[in-house]
């Protein structure tokens, strides 16, 4: 096998220009009082769960947050959910397995070649993403940003305030595990293609989330995916050539199709967003119209605002 070439390290200059994206925060005043006698009590929610329209897969994973979840603000996010118990700190096929099982269907549908998951608080649902839809799932690593000196960032590498705590971090995806992924997609589809006088490789990737708050990390991702989705792609075509001796032109084809997450919060227009800057249109099992801090509570589009029981 031929080992895998590793880009040189950037020089600090270099290093301060890695692409950047701000990600706002949701204060206090984001999440309006309510009138609890107007919403759903924690005691009524399983009937009101199964007399909505949600898909099977999104009651199941509503009955789970409401057991399981709250609300809190966090360091370096604001006011948000805490599902820790549901999608990070376990793993609950129980809870989970409908939706997994729906997202997986919409992944096959487009026909994903790769999971993108950023960070490792995603990655249990996005591991569970990975086996249902039967697509290799890829982590982006996430590190303090001048945690090393000098630091040594591959392609895609970008900066990105922590949601959990303050500060920056730098994500990038794990370089190895990825170029393999294309080596076997990239060599199946020309083996596949022969005959051909010009061939094409497509990669299709897909980011895979535990919450889609405001998209600025689905919007990064994407575009990393896109850098460093090539430039696996063009290392596969040198080595290809070299023991080939392939002199086709080949064309590169690599976007990203959809992002799928348990959790998206509407009231933030992420599809919206998403649309507009990567083009994409979500898959999510819930879509969380509203967050209230006192009492705990979230809207959730086809069901109300419900009421999380008291801790």
């Amino acid at each position: 096998m031929t080992p895998i070439a590793r880009p040189s390290a950037p020089t600090q200059s270099q290093q301060l220009l890695l692409p950047r994206y701000e990600r706002p925060r949701e204060e206090m005043s984001d999440a309006p009082p309510i009138d609890v006698s107007a919403c759903i009590s924690f005691a009524e929610s399983n009937r009101a769960i199964e007399a909505s329209e949600l898909s099977a897969g999104a009651k199941v994973l509503a009955k789970g947050l409401l057991r399981l979840g709250s609300t809190r603000t966090f360091g370096g996010g604001g006011v948000g959910i805490e599902y820790g118990s549901l999608l990070k700190t376990a793993v609950r096929p129980d809870l989970l397995g409908e939706h997994v099982r729906e997202a997986a269907a919409h992944l096959s549908d487009r026909q994903v070649d790769v999971l993108l998951v950023p960070g490792m608080s995603g990655y249990p649902v996005g591991a569970m993403y990975s086996l249902a839809a039967d697509v290799p799932a890829v982590l982006l690593k996430k590190v303090k940003f001048w945690a090393e000196a000098p630091a040594s960032y591959p392609p895609g590498a970008f900066v990105i305030p922590s949601y959990t705590g303050d500060g920056d971090v730098v994500m990038h995806a794990d370089q190895d595990a990825l170029q393999d992924v294309v080596d076997v997609v990239a060599r199946r589809q020309l083996d596949a293609q022969a005959e051909s006088a010009s061939p094409v490789i497509t990669l299709r990737v897909a980011g895979a989330d535990d919450i889609i708050d405001k998209a600025t990390m689905s919007h990064a991702v994407s575009e990393s995916a896109l850098v460093v989705g090539r430039a696996a792609v063009d290392h596969f075509i040198r080595r290809y050539r070299s023991e080939r001796g392939d002199g086709r032109e080949i064309a590169v084809d690599v976007r990203v199709v959809t992002w799928v997450t348990p959790l998206i919060k509407g009231y933030n227009r992420p599809v919206e967003y998403m649309r507009r800057t990567i083009g994409v249109t979500p898959f999510a099992g819930l879509s969380v119209t509203s967050v209230h801090l006192g009492p705990a509570a979230i809207g959730i589009e086809g069901l109300g605002v419900v009421v999380f029981p008291e801790r």
